[in-house]
């Protein structure tokens, strides 16, 4: 348990590309082929842990929760499917976040970070992620390890819009003083992410600016077969997953559109089914791309009324045989 919940998450918002299943080994947007679940599957709990808190020695249970998964991410790279990010181990009486098993120098070191003042106002007015970014940087660890958990202390603010867009400010400010590492995707993906942040709070000429610095063209490699499952076909992957986002994104800033999911970056399969829906309500860009998309949804629309066929005549013939 040395690295508990926190890195689980750490490592699906790090290393899968947008619209891509989570994974630590890279960054965004590639596997787009399967079409979206008509519905997400909720989050599974455990079985409850018996958990003592290195601050105090209280006991308390705690059930690890398994996230369910959705078909890809948002364009700030939330996965689809309910439970992200998953809620971490609590003290329930001082209220430390555990993101990992600390050491009894690191407890000594944190206790009188969590017994002051600026910690316990933060339990108060700010989300979990938060208060675990603020502890790792008090305890000095690596920008590339916090600057993933307060990414998902955005998402963990979706319902809280003030309070996220802090964070998509914070988020956008400190990745900003991280040095530039050009060949590192990691990096790259943060650096997709900030962009986005800077999107989202519409200032598109900060993020213009920004995504000039990334080196886009790096990541225009060929395609790898679909079979191919080497290490460097995944790796082209995901550098082909991160060209395509941070292309569509430089169409998005263009139009100035700061909201949650363009079309555009989304995984092909949620904007597909998307428009399935009553367009009525549809942006103009929005409207625009399903028709520009309009025979793969088309596609997709008979896919889903072969399915329920297929369903319904399961259905009827195990009702006819009484299982």
């Amino acid at each position: 348990m040395t690295r508990l919940l926190i890195l689980t998450a750490m490592l699906a918002a790090a290393a899968a590309p947008p619209g891509a299943a989570p994974s630590r080994a890279a960054a965004p947007k590639a596997a787009l082929a399967k079409p979206a679940p008509a519905a997400q599957a909720p989050a599974r709990a455990t079985a409850a842990t018996a958990m003592t808190c290195p601050l105090g020695g209280g006991s308390f249970q705690y059930s690890p929760p398994v996230p369910a998964a959705g078909g890809g991410e948002r364009p700030d790279g939330k996965p689809y499917g309910a439970g992200w990010p998953p809620p971490l181990p609590e003290c329930p009486d001082n209220g430390l976040v555990l993101y990992k098993e600390y050491s009894a120098a690191e407890a000594a070191k944190l206790e009188p970070l969590v017994a002051a003042e600026p910690y316990q106002a933060l339990r108060k007015s700010d989300v979990q992620y938060y208060r675990a970014y603020w502890l790792m940087k008090q305890m000095e660890l690596s920008p590339e390890d916090y600057l993933w958990v307060l990414l998902q202390a955005s998402w963990q603010a979706d319902d809280r819009p003030e309070l996220r867009r802090r964070y998509l400010s914070e988020l956008a400010e400190e990745s900003a003083k991280a040095a530039p590492r050009a060949a590192d995707l990691n990096w790259i993906g943060m650096e997709g992410r900030a962009v986005n942040a800077l999107r989202e709070l519409g200032r598109f000429d900060e993020a213009l600016a920004r995504l000039d610095k990334v080196p886009v063209k790096s990541l225009d490699v060929a395609a790898p077969e679909p079979g191919d499952q080497t290490a460097s076909a995944k790796q082209a992957r995901v550098r082909r997953g991160w060209f395509n986002y941070l292309t569509q994104m430089r169409t998005v800033l263009g139009r100035k559109d700061s909201s949650l999911e363009p079309f555009e970056l989304l995984p092909r399969s949620v904007a597909l089914v998307r428009c399935l829906g009553d367009s009525a309500g549809f942006a103009e860009a929005q409207a625009a791309f399903c028709t520009k998309e309009q025979a793969a949804v088309e596609l997709v629309r008979a896919a889903r009324a072969k399915e329920a066929l297929e369903l319904e005549a399961l259905r009827k013939s195990r009702e006819e045989s009484g299982r």
